[in-house]
């Protein structure tokens, strides 16, 4: 399990360990995993980069050593700009964007001839490279089991057009590619790929963008509420389980109606 130590990462965890699952769960700083994870049952904390081969690598290998196998993987480590300062950024211009329309101003974002081969690079490596690192690390592992199940987090910014940098929409539209593949080639094998867009969910990373930008995602929705990380993890959880047995290359949408397909 990536991206464990906040958000809908923390909320599957405790949903699966709920369930009464062994989790491993890695996130990028281990004092982080530590705090996030303590009182809940069945969870260890492992830092790693998923954008570092080797780090992902080294902790299936401790799952390969412990058990031999592996039934679950998920996948929700994931960045929508590269650091603090673009995300700064973003969040400047997505503010001027939603105060034009207040008032009945046109305003056209410019993202493109900004972004550095650099911030493009590092957000695919967290976001796409991450994902395909852990779940060729874990078929072996799976595969020993007999099958399971793999949940990849995209968003509805890789399945919607929505102006913003686009290295982050890329990654997430890259991601549903992945997991359709991945699920045509593991399907004889017994492994289920399934991924999951969510769309407004309260998480640091939506709060941090600021209220205005909430307001603005929640007008784009029929329902008209953030929810909480927590209907995520129980998401992840069924696609997890046997009720969901008969799921491979679907795109599941937590989002109050943003996307419907």
């Amino acid at each position: 399990m990536t991206g464990a130590a906040s958000g809908m990462g923390l909320e599957t965890v405790k949903a699966l360990s709920g369930a009464g699952a062994t989790v491993y769960g890695m996130d990028l700083r281990q004092e982080a995993l530590d705090s996030a994870l303590a009182g809940v049952d069945r969870a260890e904390g492992h830092a790693a980069d998923v954008s570092d081969s080797s780090a992902v690598n080294a902790v299936f290998e401790t799952v390969k050593t412990r058990h031999g196998k592996l039934d679950i993987l998920v996948n929700a480590a994931g960045v929508s700009t590269p650091n603090r300062e673009k995300q700064a950024w973003v969040d400047g211009i997505n503010h001027d964007m939603i105060t034009a329309a207040q008032a009945g101003q046109s305003y056209n974002p410019e993202f493109m001839e900004e972004i550095t081969d650099e911030d493009f690079n590092r957000v695919m490596a967290i976001n796409l490279n991450g994902t395909f690192y852990t779940m060729r690390a874990a078929v072996p592992l799976l595969k020993a089991a007999g099958g399971g199940s793999i949940t990849n987090f995209s968003s509805v910014a890789g399945l919607l057009g929505i102006p913003m940098p686009s290295y982050y929409p890329a990654s997430k539209a890259a991601v549903v590619g992945l997991t359709k593949s991945a699920a045509a080639e593991l399907g004889p094998f017994g492994i289920r790929v399934n991924a999951i867009a969510p769309a407004g969910i309260n998480t640091p990373m939506l709060n941090a963008s600021g209220e205005d930008h909430v307001a603005f995602l929640l007008a784009m929705q029929p329902l008209k509420r953030v929810a909480d990380p927590a209907e995520v993890g129980q998401t992840v959880l069924f696609l997890a389980s046997d009720a969901a047995k008969h799921y491979t290359g679907q795109t599941l949408s937590p989002s109050g109606g943003a996307l419907m397909a």
